[in-house]
């Protein structure tokens, strides 16, 4: 039972231990909540044959060959298929819409078309604008190059591979809401010449801005283009050297990821650090580059493996992805400000089996979106 002091001096102590005790947990409590998030379903696609379908190929009863994750944009779902090298455009009751690329099908004079030449197309990306951007290998001279999809299932047990495959070149193409081919986007702009290669992450911001994330010259970059296809800014790790250099004491780092704010004032880059012997993870560092003055600012140290930058929001918060061990059936967003402090905490949880689930993503908008594979059809779940 807790008893008040009956001295007047001690009751005025004890109060105000007690009211600072007090405001210290409701900050705790605020700064470690847990929001917890479940998904909806928000659009489902069937899978199949048929052109109006998502057309895949089933492998010991698997469907293979389907999209990690989907732009989204004005309640359209743009789904790149794989197997027909086609965007299918469907709304959320999976009626296709119309489609992106050169369809070879019959009997098609009924569907509303934008013939696009599409080589093996990659990601997709869709502006605020409805512009469209397709990752695509179309040049005759990638089309050499190309190989016919390794089927992994008839090879044996054990077998490896000491070389490394060619990853095929490509250019992004933007196409506007009307089904029109505006511009080939290369590593060097609208008018280069330099295909991407290797291209991890492809998304729109605001002004009609566009980051590509991809492999130059060995190394991972930042590529900004502005609404005319022109680079805007480049950003990758030898702009950040002197400041890894200084806080790596003798440690081996690579680069993780860097992600652009929307409106294009600064970014997020974040490093891995090992040690040089042991190859043991000894923790991350989190920058923050500005844009214009070119100032880098260490924001955040991370000492658990399992937790990784994952998106810069709107209002300038950040989210680390961090894996939690606890039956493997959920993962938690920790949210930081801008200045890398801990302000809170979003659980999402993935209704079992997890295997079921694939890539969980984020919109410009800031919405969270998974993709389920479940009775013939690919699901679409928004978070809440």
């Amino acid at each position: 039972m807790l008893q008040f002091p009956k001295n007047k001096n001690q009751n005025r102590y004890f109060l105000s231990f007690l009211s600072i005790s007090v405001l210290f947990c409701a900050f705790a409590c605020s700064k470690f909540r847990v929001d917890d998030y479940n998904p909806y379903l928000y659009g489902r696609i069937k899978l199949g044959k048929d052109l109006k379908e998502l057309q895949v190929n089933i492998v010991n009863r698997v469907p293979t060959n389907i999209p990690n994750q989907i732009a989204i944009s004005s309640g359209l779902m743009y789904v790149p298929d794989f197997e027909q090298s086609l965007v299918k455009v469907f709304n959320t009751e999976g009626e296709l819409k119309f489609l992106i690329g050169n369809p070879k099908e019959k009997g098609i004079e009924k569907l509303k078309i934008h013939n696009v030449k599409l080589g093996r197309i990659g990601l997709v990306a869709v502006s605020s604008s409805e512009d469209v951007f397709i990752q695509s290998r179309i040049s005759k001279e990638d089309v050499k190059q190309d190989k016919a999809p390794e089927n992994i299932f008839t090879k044996k047990s054990g077998e490896f591979r000491t070389d490394a495959e060619e990853v095929l070149p490509s250019v992004i193409l933007k196409i506007n809401d009307s089904g029109k081919l505006v511009q080939t986007i290369y590593s060097d702009g609208v008018g280069g010449s330099v295909p991407f290669g290797y291209v991890e992450r492809m998304e729109t911001g605001k002004n009609d801005l566009l980051f590509v994330f991809h492999r130059s010259n060995g190394e991972m970059r930042l590529s900004v283009f502005d609404e005319n296809g022109k680079v805007k800014r480049r950003l990758d790790s030898s702009d950040f050297k002197d400041m890894v250099h200084s806080a790596s004491d003798g440690s081996t780092w690579y680069i993780d990821t860097i992600l652009s704010h929307s409106e294009g004032d600064y970014a997020l880059a974040s490093f891995s650090f090992y040690e040089a012997k042991s190859g043991r993870f000894k923790g991350r560092k989190i920058y923050r580059y500005d844009w214009e003055t070119k100032r880098i600012l260490p924001i955040k140290d991370i000492q658990d493996p399992s937790e990784t930058l994952y998106w810069v929001l709107n209002d300038d918060n950040f989210f680390v992805w961090e894996t939690e061990a606890e039956e493997g059936n959920s993962v938690r967003l920790q949210v930081h400000d801008d200045d890398g402090n801990h302000v809170n905490n979003i659980r999402l949880n993935y209704p079992p089996p997890r295997g079921l689930w694939r890539e969980t993503w984020m919109d410009a908008n800031d919405e969270i979106y998974s993709v389920r594979i479940r009775s013939g059809f690919l699901e679409i779940h928004k978070w809440k």
